[in-house]
């Protein structure tokens, strides 16, 4: 994975965060890391997690079969009936805890079970 990308110039702190993101995921099986131009998606089957690059945060979107509708989660839209799209931004690496990391899990295996 190319862990130097950059869509718009982060912070060295937002880089951290980018970077053991990605690490993360880099555990997941049959993942594709996709750089756009507008942002960078992770897939597997589809999209499991998008994530925007800011100078001071990261913007998370990734969809669950449930709504959590708590903090750090900014949107919770439902987009089917069995789909809810949830938003989050991380700008420091103490942000990316459990809670995020189980969101993330959830979403890539509802994603992979296809």
């Amino acid at each position: 994975m190319n862990k130097t990308y950059h869509t718009k110039k982060m912070n060295e702190k937002v880089q951290i965060v980018f970077e053991a993101l990605l690490s993360h995921i880099e555990n997941f099986e049959a993942i594709d890391v996709i750089f756009l131009k507008t942002c960078v998606q992770i897939n597997t089957n589809s999209t499991f997690l998008s994530i925007t690059t800011k100078r001071d945060r990261l913007e998370l979107e990734f969809q669950l079969d449930r709504e959590d509708d708590f903090f750090p989660i900014f949107l919770c839209q439902r987009i089917s009936k069995n789909r809810v799209l949830h938003r989050i931004t991380l700008s420091e690496l103490s942000e990316f805890d459990n809670q995020v990391k189980i969101w993330i899990r959830d979403s890539y295996e509802l994603i992979n079970k296809r």
